[in-house]
């Protein structure tokens, strides 16, 4: 592959993301979310026993699972506007040393501070959703954690997720593009997850957004 064919093929990269992230594509996200923990987890699944609830929330029924998806990214980060930028930043390049940057290092952070970044959307789902009577009980929450500036440091632990099981979701589980783990799963959570409680398992290939 020469060096058009690359730029091509990274502009039709960013074309394909500016897709994924419009408005049109939220469900197909969601499910890929899902999808991710379900191969963390080594569930097999097909795309057929995914499907939509009549009612939001949950965002995708699977089998006894009521998943409800939420993304953590850096503060200020915007995943729309970031993927348009760089669309026309590899439009515009007439070679692949116009595209490199400098990018800084992320910091490592321990267990403790990648679970409190759940925090500000937890809180606000659960304050939510007490107004409108849903019951987050009933509920299978999945973080999708994407961070540019922070990378979570495998040699901390997860400490108990004491504020959020105060909230009363049926489970928590989170996915970042390297690792997934279930923070917690009540009895009448899915097997699947409950099987898995407290196992942080890794992917051998990342993928984010």
């Amino acid at each position: 592959m020469n060096e058009s064919d690359y730029l091509r093929l990274l502009t039709r990269q960013a074309e394909e993301a500016n897709a994924f992230l419009s408005n049109a594509r939220k469900w197909e996200r969601e499910r890929w979310v899902c999808q991710r923990l379900l191969q963390a987890l080594n569930v097999r699944h097909h795309p057929e026993e995914f499907a939509t609830s009549p009612q939001e929330p949950p965002d995708v029924l699977f089998r006894d699972a009521n998943f409800e998806v939420f993304f953590v990214l850096d503060e200020g980060r915007r995943l729309n506007d970031e993927w348009r930028a760089e669309l026309e930043r590899r439009r515009s390049a007439f070679s692949l040393s116009q595209l490199v940057r400098r990018e800084t290092r992320p910091k490592r952070i321990p267990a403790s501070e990648m679970q409190a970044r759940l925090g500000p959307t937890l809180r606000k789902k659960a304050g939510n959703y007490r107004e409108r009577g849903i019951d987050p009980g009933e509920l299978d929450l999945v973080a999708f954690v994407s961070l540019k500036r922070a990378v979570l440091d495998y040699n901390s632990y997860f400490p108990p997720p004491t504020e959020y099981l105060r909230q009363s979701w049926r489970s928590l589980s989170l996915v970042s593009p390297r690792f997934a783990r279930v923070l917690f799963a009540h009895p009448d959570a899915p097997d699947f997850l409950r099987h898995n409680l407290g196992r942080s398992l890794l992917f051998d290939v990342g993928i984010g957004l």
